[in-house]
């Protein structure tokens, strides 16, 4: 099972979702600790300091991570609503 990190970032949107929302997010991520396998592509054409980043899709909302398979943990960098979430990354 991998490890299960937060960023500042994270940790700001993740307070501001609906409780049933948030939970049902950390419940996937918590799945995917379990299941790293599942966890190898990256998101294509990132900005340099966002290397490496990924998706996860829990329903309308997106969950964006990086993996670090040699110390086996997972980063988590942001969730949002899928029409939201990318906008973030463009500033």
């Amino acid at each position: 099972m991998y490890q299960i990190e937060t960023t500042s970032t994270f940790d700001k949107d993740i307070k501001k979702l609906n409780r049933q929302i948030a939970k049902r997010i950390i419940e996937k991520i918590e799945w995917l600790a379990r299941h790293p396998e599942l966890l190898h592509s990256s998101i294509k054409h990132m900005p340099k300091d966002l290397e490496g980043l990924q998706k996860y899709r829990v329903g309308d909302w997106r969950v964006l991570f990086w993996v670090d398979h040699q110390n086996k943990e997972i980063i988590l960098y942001g969730a949002d609503h899928r029409g939201a979430i990318y906008k973030k990354l463009k500033r």
